[in-house]
C-alpha cells in the first residue's frame, strides 16, 4: 500500500479508537498523518471511506493469513487446527488492538455499516472457526455439539477484553495488550472449548 496512504489509515485508526469516529475530524486526521487534508478525500473520499477501508483492511489481512493458516493444517487433525486457528485470531487481535475495538464499537451500534460488516466479514470470521469444529463432529473426533453455542462463547472470550481494555485493566488488574495476558486467554478459551467438545484438557 502507498506510504501516504497507510499514514492516514494508522493515524485514523489512532483517532477513532482515542475520540471515537465521531468525534474525530478529517483536519485531525490530516494532521496526525502529516499529509495535506486534501488527500483524505483524494484517496478515500472522506471520513467515511476512511473507516471502511480501515474494517476492510484488518480483515483483508487476517483472512489472507487465515487462508495460508488452512492450506498448511490442511492434513491436521480438526483439534490441531482449532487451535491454531484461535491462536491466529487472538495474535492477529493483539497485534491491531486499537482497529479490533474500533470494529467491535462500530458493530454494537445498528447502522448500514454494521450490517454490512457482519454479512461480508464476520460471517467469514466465525466460518474459520467453526470448520474445524464441523469437520471434528463429522469425523468422531468431537461430540455433535450445537456449532452456533460453541461459537458465540468463543466469540464473548475473545472480543470482550478487547472491546474494554479498560475495564479489564481498572476491574481486573489485567492488561490485554501483553503477551502473559494473550498466552492466559488462549489457555482459557481452549480449556472452554474442550470442555464443551467433551475432551481431557492438558495444559501440556
Amino acid at each position: 500500500m502507498d506510504q501516504t496512504k497507510q499514514r492516514i489509515l494508522s493515524a485514523a485508526a489512532i483517532l477513532f479508537d482515542r475520540n471515537g469516529f465521531h468525534g474525530t475530524s478529517v483536519r485531525q486526521i490530516a494532521e496526525q498523518a502529516d499529509v495535506n487534508v486534501a488527500l483524505i478525500s483524494y484517496y478515500f473520499k472522506g471520513k467515511q471511506g476512511v473507516l471502511e477501508r480501515l474494517i476492510s483492511s484488518y480483515f483483508e489481512t487476517l483472512f489472507e493469513q487465515l487462508g495460508e493458516l488452512e492450506q498448511h493444517m490442511a492434513a491436521r487433525p480438526p483439534l490441531e487446527r482449532l487451535e491454531e486457528v484461535i491462536r491466529l485470531y487472538l495474535t492477529f487481535q493483539c497485534e491491531h488492538a486499537s482497529t479490533t475495538r474500533l470494529i467491535q464499537r462500530e458493530l454494537s451500534v445498528e447502522s448500514i455499516l454494521a450490517r454490512e460488516v457482519m454479512t461480508l466479514y464476520m460471517s467469514r470470521w466465525k466460518h474459520g472457526i467453526a470448520r474445524p469444529i464441523e469437520e471434528g463432529i463429522a469425523s468422531g473426533d468431537f461430540l455433535p455439539v450445537s456449532v452456533d453455542h460453541v461459537l458465540l462463547m468463543t466469540a464473548s472470550q475473545l472480543i470482550y477484553p478487547f472491546l474494554h481494555p479498560q475495564s479489564v485493566r481498572e476491574v481486573y488488574y489485567q492488561e490485554p495488550a501483553s503477551a502473559e495476558f494473550a498466552d492466559w486467554l488462549f489457555t482459557e478459551v481452549m480449556r472452554s472449548l474442550h470442555n464443551r467438545l467433551c475432551l481431557p484438557y492438558n495444559q501440556d
